[in-house]
């Protein structure tokens, strides 16, 4: 059976390698392979990014024996060729470093939603400063939209890989419709966790900040590991994308998977 791959775009900096160790650790875990991506603007660049992806590889230290890591030079834009790579590679997750806030906008501009959702791959952001690969605790944040439970079978794929506890999060709602749209989701999902022997555990959060800063708290209180959520948007710059960008670029660097339920396929994991 083929190992299952983790790609990891590399821009040649302490944040690419931060994330390319968290994926190595995670690979070990899941048994999978990693392959590294680095896009170059010009052909003429890539025996150089060639030369710097073989000595990243070279001086990995902590690398265990069964995780294989290959690279591979793309010429383009991260605006496609990610979400091509992983394609070509049937990759199972993305993971990817960033800065917070001020490095998303940097990398992205204000298309960093687009880059992240521009694949059907699971894709998941690590902050600069954060280390370790535990997944004992996973926070799944639902909501109104029927989109957002398609983050069920990422979540639990990984979960039964990793043996996670999962919080399953909705907003409390003042509206009856919408109080029983969340509770008929929770229901739903939890319905899916037990099914699988998974351990969940449903939480009402109390509105405090907003649901993308209570989310967070409750993450950072419960020391969890991950925050996965499901993208559901057409828009460019809609109410959403504040909501999504919230949860990657948290202060507090929670790592955040982000799953694109339009274009979620059914290979993964």
């Amino acid at each position: 059976m083929d190992r299952r791959s983790i790609l990891v775009p590399h821009d040649f900096t302490a944040v690419g390698d931060n994330a390319l160790q968290y994926a190595i650790n995670l690979a070990d875990i899941i048994q999978s392979n990693v392959d590294i991506l680095h896009v170059v603007k010009d052909e003429k660049d890539r025996a150089k990014a060639t030369a710097q992806c073989e000595k990243i590889i070279s001086e990995l230290t902590n690398k265990p024996k069964d995780v294989a890591v290959n690279f591979h030079i793309q010429s383009g834009t991260i605006f496609t060729d990610i979400a091509s790579k992983a394609s070509e590679l049937k990759s199972s997750l993305i993971i990817m470093g960033t800065h917070g806030a001020v490095g998303m906008q940097k990398l992205f501009g204000s298309f960093a939603i687009k880059v992240i959702t521009s694949t059907q791959v699971p894709f998941l952001v690590v902050q600069q400063k954060y280390t370790g690969s535990d997944l004992s605790k996973i926070v799944v944040p639902l909501d109104e939209s029927q989109e957002s439970l398609q983050i069920e079978q990422v979540t639990s794929a990984l979960a039964l890989l990793t043996k996670s506890e999962i919080h399953i999060l909705t907003a409390k709602q003042i509206d009856s419709n919408l109080k029983l749209k969340n509770a008929v989701h929770s229901g739903l999902i939890s319905k899916q966790f037990k099914e699988k022997g998974l351990k969940y555990i449903p939480v009402v959060l109390p509105k405090v900040k907003g649901y993308s800063s209570d989310i967070v708290t409750y993450a950072i209180k419960e020391k969890a590991n991950l925050i996965a959520f499901a993208y559901h948007s057409d828009s460019l710059l809609p109410a959403f994308d504040k909501f999504a960008q919230n949860l990657i670029t948290n202060t507090d660097g929670v790592p955040v998977l982000v799953l694109n339920s339009k274009e979620a396929g059914n290979y993964f994991f």
